[in-house]
């Protein structure tokens, strides 16, 4: 039986210390790379999201004064309420300037005119969620390291679909009652004063008035809720950035 060199022994020792140590090193660098580019990612993701809650939080100024105009004006036609003022940041106001809109002539514009046009006019709201979306789609939700943070994350969101939901509702509502003003005769965009006195008398009118009413006060307290916390994670976002 043939001996090989102990010299050999020692090259093929030292040529397989390298390897190992070659390959070793090429899985760190890959390791690195792969952590660099997760925190570029996570860095990103936060930056956009920070924007997006901060246009939400702009959105949400005027949508939360919208529905404040739906149940005032609601509560207006159905005589429960008697605090229905003009003014700029009044929903007589706010429907004043729909009506305007309209039709030049704005003299003939009454209270229950203007509450109807706040009723059917609806409440806009167009939140940014585009980050949240791809984070969603590609799963890169995972790169966010702090769990806290994901979780506040998650939970804006499902507020934001709860608010979504109910301002559907509230759409079916408003879309039912131009529906029924219209099978009395009440045109949106051309309000008889007589016929819409009328109009809010019948009852199916009056019920999805109530139900506009109902909806608008949960929609009033979803919106508490919102800002509070696009306000609570807009300020967790910033921390997480360092700003």
């Amino acid at each position: 039986m043939t001996k090989l060199p102990n010299a050999n022994w020692r090259r093929f020792g030292a040529e397989a210390i390298v390897i190992i140590f070659s390959v070793l090193v090429a899985l760190a660098l890959d390791d690195w790379r792969d952590a660099t580019a997760e925190r570029a990612l996570e860095q990103h993701l936060l930056v956009t999201l920070r924007e997006d809650l901060k246009a939400d939080l702009e959105e949400l100024d005027s949508s939360l004064e919208s529905a404040e105009f739906v149940e005032q004006a609601s509560g207006f036609l159905l005589g429960k309420s008697n605090e229905y003022l003009a003014g700029e940041l009044g929903s007589i106001g706010l429907g004043l300037s729909r009506l305007v809109e309209r039709s030049p002539d704005a003299s003939r514009v009454t209270q229950e005119q203007a509450a109807v046009s706040v009723l059917v006019g609806g409440i806009d709201f167009d939140q940014s969620d585009l980050t949240f979306q791809e984070m969603m789609s590609t799963g890169s939700f995972r790169v966010v390291r702090n769990e806290a943070l994901r979780r506040k994350v998650a939970r804006y969101y499902w507020v934001v679909r709860s608010f979504n939901i109910t301002n559907s509702t509230a759409e079916s509502y408003r879309i039912g009652l131009t529906k029924a003003l219209l099978r009395n005769g009440v045109a949106p965009d051309s309000i008889d004063p007589e016929l819409l006195s009328n109009a809010v008398d019948d009852p199916e009118v009056r019920a999805l008035i109530e139900q506009l009413a109902a909806t608008g006060r949960t929609l009033h307290d979803v919106h508490i809720t919102f800002v509070e916390q696009a306000k609570q994670l807009l300020a967790a976002v910033e921390a997480e950035l360092g700003d």
